[in-house]
């Protein structure tokens, strides 16, 4: 028998990355939390790809990565592919999006049974898109027609933390930011743990519907998304869809050099740097990166955050 003694994870490392757990405690225990969001690949040599790439992210030690759910399902067996290999392979935590458009509370719960076999705890319970090409939803019969009745079933039935998602510009279909408000309160009551943003790039929209949910009593952790855009035409296409605000000064930026994809990078990565600096001083619980699967966006944006040394814990110890 060798006389060598096998490097073990220490204590931290195995509560940090062999025990699931639910988010919530994350944001209770740490002063900030890093999350970083993907998406699954549509093919299996796209999904391989994707793997290695996000090896390269977790080194710089998100809390947790989120994986979205195609719109209408459409990703659902490489969202739960994705989630359990970064859960299990990677050892960092992972929520899984789910949305209950065009799914029966049955199907719910085959996906939810799904994830708990893979030791997955935490959804993000989300209504969901039309299928790509539809305009409208075809629900199924017994089908939840709201996130905050997915929120209210997924507490019900137990086992998972709880992400739902916020809307400091007010969601695309809902403009009146007060009735916004009062849906969102509804998820939390329902039983949504924390808030995460839709991606937003002027923060007086997210520091003012802040201050307003806290004022109207909520509580729970309210988490900026942030986006880094590097294309005029890609951003324009997106904001239009989620409504979102694009500011004078970084629309004419990205106009004056759209000949120029390195100039708009930059650009892209320089407005973010200085949202996330402005948020930080805020007092942000964290952010929620929507990386896009871009490491340049998560090698720029992962030293600006309040990390040092004695934060990231060690990969093993003797």
């Amino acid at each position: 028998m060798s006389r060598h003694r096998k490097h073990q994870p220490s204590p931290l490392y195995r509560l940090r990355h062999e025990t699931p757990m639910k988010l919530i405690d994350l944001y209770r225990r740490k002063s900030f939390v890093f999350s970083i969001e993907v998406f699954p690949a549509k093919t299996a040599e796209g999904m391989e790809t994707l793997k290695q790439t996000l090896g390269t992210f977790a080194k710089f030690r998100p809390d947790y990565f989120s994986v979205t759910y195609g719109a209408g399902g459409g990703t659902r067996e490489n969202t739960h592919a994705l989630a359990t290999h970064l859960q299990n392979k990677l050892g960092i935590e992972t929520m899984a999006h789910l949305t209950c458009v065009s799914h029966t509370g049955q199907e719910i719960e085959v996906v939810l049974r799904q994830l708990e076999k893979s030791g997955i705890e935490n959804v993000m319970a989300l209504r969901g898109d039309p299928p790509q090409g539809s305009t409208e939803f075809r629900r199924p019969e017994n089908a939840y027609n709201y996130a905050c009745e997915l929120v209210a079933a997924i507490q019900k039935r137990g086992g998972f933390g709880i992400g739902a998602a916020g809307y400091p510009e007010g969601h695309i279909e809902n403009p009146d930011q007060d009735a916004d408000r009062h849906f969102l309160v509804g998820k939390i009551n329902a039983g949504a743990d924390f808030i995460a943003t839709q991606f937003f790039l002027d923060n007086s929209f997210f520091l003012r519907w802040r201050d307003q949910l806290a004022a109207d009593g909520v509580s729970v952790p309210l988490v900026p998304g942030l986006l880094v855009p590097t294309s005029l035409k890609q951003l324009t296409r997106m904001a239009d869809f989620c409504g979102i605000s694009i500011p004078n000064k970084l629309r004419i930026q990205l106009e004056t050099h759209h000949t120029d994809p390195e100039a708009m990078k930059q650009i892209g990565l320089e407005h973010t740097s200085r949202q996330l600096e402005n948020l930080l001083r805020e007092g942000i619980p964290g952010i929620h990166l929507y990386a896009l699967n871009k490491l340049a966006t998560v090698q720029h944006l992962a030293p600006l955050l309040p990390y040092s040394s004695k934060n990231l814990l060690a990969p093993c110890a003797a």
